[in-house]
């Protein structure tokens, strides 16, 4: 099987490592903590960390903890569209904005099935594009996400959320601000990054 590309690569997990996750562990440097994060030589057992620290850190550190081996697609394969809760989501919920390829669809359930915080999950009409490429096609606009918020009705149902686009659609963000009223904020570009970017405020552990 030819594995899809996640984009495991693009994580940088730097920002989000400081020195107090590093003296927790019994490391002084945090390029040390991190090689041993990434060799899978550091387990939750050898580390002082708080379980919501380490495990994102994990997984931003080794994605294929979290990400699911999915074979890449010669051609789109869309899913329905819609507006998705997770663990029972609030009117000030983080909605997160996707496309409707059967690829993201996997890759961010296995995501999103280690949390127990309330999410909206936003599928929007990309042709079945993933978002890379609905980009390339223009088939993630600004205006089919307008055209996803009012179809399901976001403004009664979620009208304090901020809306966070994946780290491939940065370059709507501004454009989408002004047409919905609403704060938006860029994600990252892959998906096992999600929980370290979320912190432990908007991703308990399931």
């Amino acid at each position: 099987m030819l594995r899809a590309d996640l984009y495991e690569k693009d994580i940088d997990i730097k920002p989000y490592v400081s020195s107090t996750d590093c003296r927790a562990c019994g490391f002084h440097s945090r390029t040390e903590f991190i090689d041993k994060l990434r060799a899978g030589q550091l387990k939750p057992s050898h580390c002082k960390m708080a379980r919501m620290r380490f495990f994102p850190l994990l997984w931003a550190a080794r994605p294929n903890e979290i990400l699911p081996e999915v074979e890449v697609l010669q051609l789109p394969n869309p899913v329905p569209t819609g507006l998705f809760p997770i663990n029972q989501p609030e009117e000030d919920s983080p909605i997160l904005v996707s496309g409707n390829s059967k690829l993201t669809g996997e890759v961010l359930t296995a995501v999103l099935s280690t949390t127990l915080s309330p999410f909206w999950y936003l599928v929007v009409d990309t042709d079945g594009h993933t978002v890379d490429m609905a980009m390339v096609y223009e088939a993630l606009t600004a205006e089919r996400i307008m055209q996803g918020l009012s179809h399901e009705k976001v403004d009664r149902i979620a009208p304090e959320s901020t809306l966070f686009l994946p780290g491939f659609a940065a370059s709507i963000r501004d454009q989408l601000a002004e047409q919905s009223g609403r704060p938006v904020t860029v994600g990252p570009v892959c998906a096992a990054e999600l929980p370290i970017f979320f912190g432990k405020t908007h991703w308990k552990l399931a």
